[in-house]
């Protein structure tokens, strides 16, 4: 395993900004929750979007800006000083969605699958809680794949997210769409791993909130974690489909952002116990993951971590510990993700 993975390579956000968001965007109202794959209202996010300027017609590349509203209270923000790395995972997957359907004629029941989420922070003041609700902008280019009938299978995207007009995160990734049907097929392909049988997975009981960084016992998706002198650490993924967030609607597998949750926790709990710091002023900077195969929702999930070394980051003002994480079930790598945890007071 990769103790020091890499990461995006620069908080310097004139290498990775889109562009300043230019569009006059609205953010009194919601979008249809159906644009964006949420069953409750609540969980909606985005407000608004626009088109910026004409495709590239050498590269099919487009530039969108999309609006979003960021809760200053939210189940996964349990009161916190920051806006939660949950939240702003979601509003980015949000806003994929939404351009999608909105603009790539994509069909609103084909399935998203996300292969790919990556999220840099350029400064932690951006992130900090004020007196009002965050105006949070993604201005993103995004790069479609096609069939030869011109119709999009896919895309792959970077942007930056301004945050009351301050760029204070740079994210990429690439997402996959595929009918209903063959979804099904795809979904059945990967059951028959279970050989005809019809596991449950265990009742497992939760992680202490303080090891992991949480306040709310709710949240906690791990066990107690394992955390050894080398640098190790590894704990079981605890599934509750009760969740509000994780699992706004029925999923049949587990979702890329519990697993990121997962990758969040596990490498907060290590580097508290490696460095003897409190875990709840441990937040994630910036994180990699990559979704390589579907985890099943009725098989046991081991997530495992190897903590990299300590280093000033001067862009940051802080000390940040690289993780590498694997997440798998019965010896098979379903996610590889890297997680960057800083110390925030």
């Amino acid at each position: 395993m990769n103790a020091t993975p890499e990461l995006l390579p620069s908080r310097d956000f004139e290498e990775h900004l889109t562009r300043k968001p230019v569009a006059e965007l609205r953010f009194d109202a919601t979008v249809p929750r159906s644009l964006v794959h949420r069953a409750a209202i609540a969980e909606v996010f985005v407000t608004d979007s626009a088109r910026v300027g004409d495709p590239a017609p050498e590269s099919d590349e487009h530039t969108f800006e999309v609006a979003a509203q960021l809760p200053r209270g939210h189940v996964v923000g349990e009161r916190g000083g920051g806006y939660d790395f949950l939240l702003l995972v979601e509003v980015l997957r949000q806003s994929g969605v939404l351009i999608a359907h909105q603009y790539l004629e994509v069909p609103l029941d084909r399935a998203f699958i996300f292969s790919a989420l990556n999220l840099n922070i350029l400064g932690l003041e951006a992130l900090r809680i004020g007196s009002s609700p965050a105006q949070a902008v993604l201005s993103t280019t995004v790069r479609p794949q096609r069939n030869p009938a011109g119709r999009v299978l896919g895309f792959e995207f970077t942007g930056t997210f301004w945050l009351d007009g301050v760029p204070a995160i740079v994210g990429s990734g690439s997402l996959t769409f595929v009918s209903n049907r063959a979804f099904q097929m795809l979904r059945a392909g990967n059951r028959k791993k279970l050989d005809g049988r019809s596991p449950r997975h265990p009742q497992l009981l939760r992680s202490a909130p303080s090891l992991v960084g949480r306040r709310d016992a709710f949240n906690i998706v791990l066990t107690e974690p394992s955390v050894s002198e080398s640098g190790t650490a590894s704990a079981l993924l605890v599934v509750d489909t009760d969740h509000p967030h994780l699992f706004d609607h029925k999923l049949d597998h587990v979702p890329g952002n519990l697993q990121l949750e997962a990758a969040r926790q596990l490498s907060v709990a290590a580097v508290a116990k490696l460095h003897g710091l409190p875990a709840e002023s441990l937040v994630v900077t910036a994180s990699k993951a990559e979704f390589t195969d579907f985890a099943e929702l009725d098989l046991v999930t081991r997530v495992a971590a190897e903590v990299g070394e300590a280093t000033f980051d001067g862009a940051l003002g802080a000390v940040t510990v690289p993780v590498a994480i694997t997440v798998s079930q019965e010896g098979a790598t379903v996610a590889t993700l890297a997680i960057e945890v800083t110390q925030w007071i």
